[in-house]
């Protein structure tokens, strides 16, 4: 027995001896043609998941390749792809790699809308993006603050327990939010939780605008905002970023990434906290009576998340992943005005697999799970003694998991293919704020995309989804795009049709809140979609403008309206009812002027300027939390010196009132300065200071609690950040 053990394991130390000595490297360096190294190029080997980046020097080194014939591509920003062929038999070392500029502005590479890069300004889908340098140059201290200060597509109506978020007119429920693609699930009162979404981790963000795309479902009438976070290639990298400000604001992230050979891992942890404030210390009772109130605008809050992501490159040609994630936020209320805070937990897992067929065509599959809790935890015993201090109150249990298989297929330099299915299955658990006290739903997808290039300059995308859902039937949504391109100038042109059922909540929940019992509604109708735009782009080395008009009508829009109370609501403190119904026949339509330029002397300046009318044409009324006029509008300043960077950033946000059926909320202007401080990079430490002003002209909304508000924005405050990141190759 022992003998036969040795052997097996002198058998096997021999294979691995064998395999390792098939196993090669290739290193070298990456710079422009004026001998300039070039950070963060992306090197890789074209058909296989085997790639790195460039570091601080411009070098790379790739380890642990089998023997073979090989396509060595670089790519970066602005310059020519490059590519040579390699016969790797031994080590290739010292690989001098001359990039060349590129003649056109063609911009960054997004992959959203087709689930295929493209370069920005000739994507045939039309996509907004939020770049890497913008996000870091804007410091924001959240999601909503990042995209007001850079969109005017965006507003965000604001609440004691999250935000509101439209997009050009439309709301919550019709904007689809992913992050690395996997959507972002539950919500906090009606309101999205973004605290989940935190700027410092962002890499990007890419907005699709309407139902465009096939690949994220039909329910995403009025777009798709997907977030891609930070990732490093550098074999270890060590990154902390803290931000303070007034109120006792706090915010701290730090980053973990890792490369070692086949495995590459991502830990992320962050934290942010303020005790809140209050812009008003008057509240608005049913009665119209203005009365004394310890109701904060802001509540005092905590939010915490962690998350865990690996990658494992099996093969040359399969790649597996998976990752985890743990969320709280603990929305605090004064004890003057409440026993308990809002607490909200979210749970969230995902793995998946990549296999490459051939360079030209590759099968994904991913499952994800998300499970989104919603708690009372009270801070004080209550008053009839039935809760203790510290006791947690299950109000919902919001849970999705779904399967998505995607399968891509390059048949030539001219046309792409993409095919997939998708499973989704979600449940919602209440006791007591559910007419049922668990509501489940399916729903299946299939879905197919071409991409082709005609004539070398129209370029057109066309897909159709296929969805069946188990109480609303199937549905069959098609979508097309186009982009004809000439020297300096795009045109492009998008319908696409929506679909999107009536969720658990909207049919089943109800809730108390004010006086005002909330309800649901069983026989709710799907809501349908039909989206039009136009456009055109102009670019050149300096500027970039885009002009465009859009129409989206919806079909059953769902909403709140009034409804008789009934005998013995009174009795139990209600004294208004509000039901979701149907609105007949909706729509939003608008026309958007974004703009960016590059100016002498280091200067820029860019924004942007959206109007929107949004209207139950049933009714004959502006649909609520819409205003008409929206702008940004930023100026920049940047000069480098030897050892230090500084970039200056003022940003204002303006708009007009915002329509409600019961009185309109104010419009505001916002102006916030920046300043970025980068330091010369020392020995492998990169710092990173910013300090900056948010709300210069101290505009507060102080309307009574009970009254709809603009911003809560609480008057000018002032900020200080700080990033330290370590690296090594």
């Amino acid at each position: 027995m022992r003998k036969t053990l040795m052997m097996l394991f002198a058998v096997i130390t021999s294979i691995n001896m064998a395999i390792a000595q098939q196993k090669f490297s290739i290193s070298g360096t990456v710079n422009n043609d004026k001998n300039e190294p070039l950070i963060g190029a992306n090197v890789y080997l074209n058909g296989t998941t085997i790639g790195t980046a460039t570091n601080n020097i411009g070098e790379f080194t790739i380890k642990n390749i089998k023997e073979g014939n090989y396509e060595l591509c670089v790519s970066y920003l602005g310059y020519k792809r490059y590519r040579t062929q390699i016969n790797l038999n031994k080590a290739v070392a010292n690989l001098n790699i001359i990039m060349q500029e590129s003649e056109g502005e063609l911009g960054e590479i997004v992959v959203t809308a087709t689930g295929t890069p493209h370069h920005l300004k000739t994507a045939p889908v039309p996509t907004e993006l939020v770049t890497k340098k913008m996000i870091e140059r804007i410091a924001a201290p959240d999601f909503a603050g990042l995209m007001t200060n850079i969109s005017p597509s965006f507003d965000f109506s604001p609440g004691t327990m999250g935000s509101f978020i439209q997009l050009n007119g439309l709301g919550n429920d019709f904007i689809v939010i992913l992050i690395d693609g996997r959507r972002v699930y539950g919500d906090m009162g009606g309101l999205n939780d973004l605290g989940r979404i935190n700027p410092n981790n962002v890499e990007r963000i890419e907005v699709v605008k309407g139902a465009s795309s096939s690949l994220y479902g039909s329910d995403a009438i009025a777009g798709v905002i997907n977030i891609i976070t930070k990732k490093s290639k550098s074999n270890i990298s060590v990154t902390n970023n803290t931000q303070v400000s007034n109120y006792n604001t706090y915010e701290q992230t730090n980053n973990i990434d890792f490369k070692s050979g086949i495995v590459s891992g991502h830990t992320s942890f962050s934290q942010k906290q303020s005790d809140g404030w209050q812009n008003s210390k008057f509240e608005l009772t049913k009665k119209g009576e203005l009365i004394d109130t310890k109701v904060m605008t802001q509540n005092a809050y905590i939010n915490r998340n962690i998350r865990q992501d690996l990658e494992l490159r099996l093969t040359d040609k399969i790649e597996v992943n998976g990752g985890g994630s743990f969320y709280i936020n603990h929305r605090k209320q004064p004890l003057e005005v409440k026993d308990y805070g809002y607490y909200f937990e979210d749970l969230s897992y995902n793995f998946g697999a990549k296999y490459l067929i051939s360079k030209k065509s590759n099968i994904k599959i991913d499952y994800n799970s998300d499970d989104y809790k919603y708690y009372y935890k009270y801070n004080q015993d209550d008053e009839k003694g039935k809760f203790n201090e510290g006791d947690y109150i299950l109000n919902s249990d919001q849970r999705r998991q779904d399967v998505n298989l995607k399968w891509m297929n390059k048949l030539n330099k001219s046309q792409t293919i993409t095919a997939g299915a998708e499973m989704v299955n979600e449940s919602y658990v209440s006791d007591g704020r559910l007419t049922t006290n668990e509501a489940k739903v399916n729903t299946w997808s299939i879905y197919a995309q071409d991409e082709i290039t005609l004539f070398n300059d129209l370029l057109i995308t066309a897909g159709i989804r296929a969805v069946k859902h188990d109480n609303f039937g199937a549905i069959a949504t098609p979508k097309i795009s186009l982009l004809y391109k000439l020297k300096n100038i795009n045109l492009r042109g998008t319908y696409s049709s929506g679909f999107k059922a009536p969720t658990l909540k909207e049919q089943y929940y109800y809730y108390i809140m004010r006086g005002t019992l909330y309800l649901g509604n069983t026989e709710l109708d799907a809501q349908k979609s039909d989206y039009y735009s136009v456009g055109v782009d102009y670019h050149n080395s300096w500027l970039n403008v885009n002009l465009s008009s859009y129409q989206n009508d919806v079909k059953g829009l769902i909403t709140y309206k009034a409804v008789n109370t009934i005998p013995g609501d009174a009795e139990n403190g209600i004294k208004a009812r509000r039901q979701h119904y149907n609105i007949e026949d909706a729509r939003t339509r608008g026309v958007e002027l974004m703009f960016d330029a590059k100016l002498p002397y280091g200067f820029t300046i860019g924004g942007g300027y959206s109007y929107v009318d949004a209207k139950n044409l049933t009714e004959d009324i502006r649909l609520e939390y819409v205003a008409q006029n929206y702008g940004s509008l930023r100026a920049g300043y940047f000069h480098g010196w030897k050892k230090y960077q500084l970039n200056v950033q003022l940003l204002g946000r303006l708009q007009d009132e915002k329509f409600f059926t019961d009185g309109n909320a104010k419009a505001y202007q916002l102006w916030r300065l920046t300043t970025t401080h980068d330091f010369a990079e020392f020995s492998g430490i990169n710092i990173t200071a910013n300090a900056g002003i948010d709300n210069i002209f101290n505009f507060i909304d102080d309307s009574p609690y009970g009254l709809h508000r603009g911003t809560i924005n609480p008057g000018r405050t002032y900020f200080v950040g700080l990033n330290i990141k370590f690296s090594s190759l």
